[in-house]
């Protein structure tokens, strides 16, 4: 087994889900918008500096990908992104002090399982 590939893989699955709970932390810290569109809006989005670390590291994230993508098949990589989302409600809960029903703990259970089974027969 190659290690990097799947080194390369984990940093992505880590990244996307930390990338989520820092945009969602510089929501947080902005409020309710009021407007969509508007200049004012998307300044204080643009300048916000957990916003503006969770693009950088979505930007890094994505670069990573293309690069896992050379050297595994996307049929694996892609469903094992699905990872991300057991790492942002992991995040949400410890960080963000979000409730996380049993019902949602489930489902993330089921995600892991489901990985679990694409990983088998790669």
């Amino acid at each position: 087994m190659r290690v990097l590939p799947y080194t390369i893989l984990a940093a992505c699955i880590l990244l996307g889900g930390s990338t989520q709970v820092l945009f969602k932390m510089g929501m947080n810290s902005i409020g309710p918008l009021e407007k969509l569109l508007s200049l004012k809006t998307v300044t204080m989005i643009l300048s916000n500096k957990y916003i503006i670390i969770g693009l950088v590291l979505y930007g890094v994230s994505s670069v990573l990908w293309l690069i896992g993508l050379s050297m595994l098949d996307v049929s694996l990589m892609y469903p094992l992104l699905s990872l991300a989302y057991v790492v942002t409600t992991v995040l949400a809960f410890m960080i963000l002090n979000e409730p996380v029903r049993t019902t949602r703990w489930i489902g993330v259970l089921l995600i892991i399982l489901g990985s679990i089974l694409v990983g088998v027969n790669r």
